[in-house]
């Protein structure tokens, strides 16, 4: 899948430890690295063309919030919810985002990248070219979502719920979906290895007689 890249200015200004920043309503251009930013919660802000790099996000609530071209590169984020968000061309690579909250939330060109986000929660979000590549997802809700051109590479999805979410072209083929839950309306052109199939036909309760 071909994911648009979040489109940085050539100089950052380094960040100068004044969360006021955040007061201002539009933070633009500013390098975030080996920061710890904690106890933060904005409504109606937009961050553009951002990098935060080898930094802690921890009790972060944006609501209204409108991320832009921005990356997060070996981040931990604990206890951080993106709420009726807006995600335009974001990348978390190699972070730790256990139980991150996007919920009610739009991701366009979105990409995970060898992330940890187990316990996190998408639930009524809509999704468009967007890529999980080998991601763990473990025991995430993707809970009442639209899905445009959404991709999972080499996941893990064990134990992960997709009630009431259509699943129609998605791919799950190269990933892990042990005990997913999913809504039997909705599993129309679905996309299963062998020996998932077997498994969704126990799922869905019925006996195959050898």
């Amino acid at each position: 899948m071909k994911i648009q890249k979040p489109k940085l200015a050539t100089i950052l200004e380094p960040f100068d430890n004044d969360l006021t920043v955040f007061d201002e309503g539009y933070i633009q251009d500013i390098k975030f690295d080996k920061e710890s930013l904690e106890s933060l919660e904005k409504n109606d802000i937009k961050i553009d063309s951002c990098c935060f790099k080898d930094s802690i996000l921890k009790d972060i609530y944006f609501e209204n919030v409108e991320l832009l071209d921005i990356v997060f590169d070996h981040c931990e984020l604990e206890n951080v919810h993106f709420i009726k968000a807006n995600l335009y061309r974001i990348q978390f690579i190699n972070c730790r985002c256990m139980g991150i909250e996007i919920t009610d939330s739009l991701l366009k060109n979105v990409l995970f990248d060898s992330c940890n986000a187990a316990y996190s929660n998408f639930g009524l979000s809509s999704f468009k070219n967007v890529l999980f590549h080998h991601t763990n997802l473990e025991n995430s809700g993707f809970i009442q979502c639209m899905f445009d051109h959404l991709e999972f590479d080499r996941a893990c999805l064990n134990n992960s719920d997709f009630f009431n979410t259509n699943l129609d072209k998605i791919d799950f083929s190269s990933s892990d979906i042990n005990n997913i839950g999913v809504s039997e309306n909705l599993l129309k052109g679905i996309i299963l290895s062998p020996e998932q199939a077997l498994e969704f036909i126990k799922l869905l309760g019925i006996k195959v007689k050898e």
